[in-house]
């Protein structure tokens, strides 16, 4: 710890141990520090504390009416705490007693068995036996509270950790406490549905066995599951799971704190959508189009077809007649090893994935800031800003943990401006009274020309950056006129007004968009308009501020990063000559093969079928999509819980997929697949591991450079661009 902060912290004890801490730190979390445990059922480090379960009993010298509740009370100076005197042990077996008196014993057959807080802490708590012999009270059992959640009543014990979670943390009251006294019990509030996106974290938080995942009720024990540290790949918030394995089939994931980028919690995509991994209908063997159709082949007469086939295309149309189009849920070093193949084995720079319309110089960066097209603040900056722009955005659907972190923010003060076309889940708090939440409904199709009001009025008001027009205009941004008017551009005017006041002010602003967003019809400037913005206003580089795009899939922006695209190398470095862009790829006559890596183009194309003019199509894939039954070989992959790698989230945070599964049987990694076919076509690649390719992105990629695998650690590092030493 810092020297200057040594003054700023409390000194305490607690059992006879000293400890500092700083200042608002609860007794429980002071304990803690010390690894002396004091047992909590209601109390949860990210809710506000509630003292109702009594269980977290301490006595504390010269402080009133002995024992206090550990979770509520705030350390001093001084104090000196008890945590095991007569008196607490005492009150934590009464504790305990009331809370058996009507909770059944079906430890055995009960989902959290093993895992109860209630049934560990009556072992080390609680009292030998009970002094009530009444019959124990029984409801209907279980009670779907949702299509994923059940609820049995009888096992809980009023914790309201999933209440107020509901209430609190993701603000839809899906949960609510019904009735009073002895007849109080968890359900939900009268007509209305348990159907927040959310709902996962509470079968999490239970403490007890109230609330279970249908999903995984009677599938597993918690002593049969290995549990692997890794990363969720649904969206492209990367936030930290856990995944439970059992006989080589994931039971269930759960989360895996990460203050920087998750907070701790898990949407219901990322906690249950994993059953592509477990699908039946996964790919086992490479397959080969013979007489139209495909049939099973040998890895070692598939990857000599496919070398063989491309080969003869690059003899008679040239390198520049093959293509390759990546994915954006492989990991950095798959994503790496992929365009290396197309450009340095293949000789072709046709090179690229499904992403958003970003015009920019060679090398993908903004004109303006010099910046690769990605956020240039981090998740936690949501909460120091003054000010969050949402434009054409919903995180709630596309990135919903940000939604958590935006609700977060929200409730500290941060204002929130929604402009979009459609409603969102947040417009809810606009009629509210306590948060600042406002909504600009736009006419759809007309995002490009916010970005161009809201830039040209902020260029003309007197507190913008002085040097901003002129810096603008060389590098060669126009601003182009807005057909908007009337009510909508007097909105836009004066939110560019609030915008360019929040880059003077001590907490700025965040502008934040869909990347998606920028592919629809007029919104080809959107990306550099918001970029310029930024600048001009002063919300950028600096705490609480920020720009950029929000992105769809697991490792959208690695595969930026690592040079899937037709207009930049790895780390954005201007290519020697620009390549087929995604949309080219599928309708330029001129290419004649295609390798297709984790990606299912077939569904952006009308009919979803690909081009009668491409004579060779590879697929490398984990099930036959609607592009693999189109093609001529179709190789077996594993998912992301299979194999080792990293992955970049929305904010460039680098972490570890680690392998959690023996990779199906059959199947490959796609990075081991590379490397076969690289030697295939005569290549002498030698990566023995995603380490290996790994340190070869860290040695020469300015976003990684210096960093190493060991680095990375459990929760993984948000890097910021370097520059690369040469030798």
């Amino acid at each position: 710890m810092p020297e200057e902060k040594k003054d700023e912290l409390v000194h305490l004890t607690i059992d006879g141990m000293p400890v500092a801490v700083p200042p608002g730190t609860l007794v429980w979390a002071a304990a803690r520090q010390i690894g002396i445990e004091i047992p909590i059922y209601c109390y949860h480090p990210k809710m506000p504390p509630l003292g109702a379960c009594r269980m977290c009993f301490v006595e504390i010298e010269k402080m009133p009416k002995p024992p206090q509740t550990a979770c509520t009370t705030p350390v001093s100076e001084g104090m000196v705490v008890h945590t095991k005197t007569e008196k607490v042990l005492k009150a934590r077996r009464g504790t305990l007693e009331f809370l058996l008196i009507n909770h059944p014993l079906d430890c055995p057959i009960c989902d959290k068995g093993g895992e109860c807080d209630l049934q560990d802490f009556t072992l080390r708590h609680g009292p030998d036996g009970t002094r009530f012999d009444q019959y124990k009270r029984h409801y209907q059992k279980p009670i779907p509270v949702s299509e994923d959640v059940m609820l049995d009543r009888e096992r809980c014990i009023l914790c309201q950790r999933c209440t107020r979670f509901s209430s609190e943390i993701s603000m839809d009251n899906g949960l609510v406490m019904i009735s009073r006294g002895f007849k109080m019990e968890v359900g939900t509030a009268p007509d209305h549905a348990f159907d927040s996106i959310f709902s996962g974290n509470t079968t999490e938080i239970c403490p007890v066995g109230a609330l279970t995942a249908t999903s995984y009720r009677f599938k597993a024990r918690p002593w049969e599951l290995k549990r692997i540290p890794s990363v969720c790949n649904n969206c492209s918030v990367g936030c930290n799971a856990r995944i439970d394995v059992r006989v080589d089939k994931i039971m269930r994931l759960m989360s895996r704190n990460n203050d920087e980028i998750d907070d701790g919690w898990l949407c219901n995509r990322g906690r249950w959508g994993f059953g592509f991994v477990n699908n039946p209908e996964r790919l086992r063997t490479p397959l080969i189009r013979r007489n139209g159709n495909l049939q099973p082949a040998s890895w070692e007469e598939a990857l000599h077809y496919i070398a063989s086939n491309l080969n003869d295309t690059i003899s008679k149309h040239g390198a520049q007649a093959v293509g390759g189009i990546g994915s954006t849920r492989t990991t950095n070093e798959e994503a790496y090893l992929f365009q290396k193949f197309l450009r340095q084995v293949v000789g072709t720079a046709n090179v690229d994935h499904h992403h958003g319309t970003f015009p920019s110089a060679p090398g993908g960066r903004d004109h303006v800031t010099g910046k690769p097209w990605m956020m240039t603040n981090s998740i936690v900056d949501f909460e120091q800003a003054g000010h969050i722009i949402l434009i054409a955005a919903e995180p709630y659907e596309r990135q919903p943990i940000l939604n958590l972190r935006l609700k977060k923010a929200m409730q500290k003060g941060t204002k929130i401006t929604i402009v979009h076309a459609i409603e969102t889940e947040m417009d809810r708090f606009t009629a509210s009274d306590i948060y600042k939440v406002q909504k600009i409904t736009i006419p759809v199709s007309s995002v490009g020309d916010v970005t161009k009001v809201l830039l040209k009025h902020a260029l003309a008001h007197k507190d913008a950056r002085k040097d901003s027009k002129i810096y603008i205009d060389k590098k060669g941004t126009k601003v182009a006129e807005s057909t908007l008017g009337g009510e909508i551009c007097t909105q836009l005017q004066q939110l560019a007004d609030e915008i360019v006041s929040d880059g003077s002010a001590e907490k700025g602003a965040i502008i934040l968009y869909d990347e998606m967003a920028t592919r629809d019809l007029g919104c080809e400037s959107l990306a550099p308009n918001l970029q310029a913005l930024a600048v001009v206003s002063n919300n950028i580089d600096r705490p609480g501020t920020g720009v950029g795009p929000l992105f769809e899939d697991a490792n959208s922006l690695g595969a930026r990063d690592m040079g899937l695209m037709p207009d930049a190398l790895p780390g954005y470095k201007a290519p020697s000559g620009m390549g087929m862009a995604y949309e080219e790829m599928l309708r330029n006559p001129q290419l004649k093969a295609l390798y297709i890596m984790g990606a299912n183009p077939a569904r952006h194309l009308e009919k979803g079928e690909l081009p009668k003019t491409l004579d060779f199509i590879v697929v490398q894939d984990i099930v036959l999509t609607e592009t693999a039954q189109q093609a001529d070989v179709v190789l077996p992959a594993v998912t992301f819980a299979e194999k080792d790698g990293t992955m970049t989230n929305v904010d460039h945070h680098v972490q570890v997929v680690h392998k959690a599964l023996r990779p199906l049987p059959g199947a490959k990694a796609d990075w081991e697949i590379l490397v076969a076919l690289a030697r295939q076509m005569g290549q002498q690649w030698t990566y023995a591991s995603p380490r290996d390719i790994f340190a070869e992105i860290a040695a020469d990629n300015p976003f990684y450079t210096g960093l190493t695998w060991e680095d990375l650690g459990t929760q993984g590092v948000r890097t910021q661009e370097q520059e690369v030493a040469h030798v």
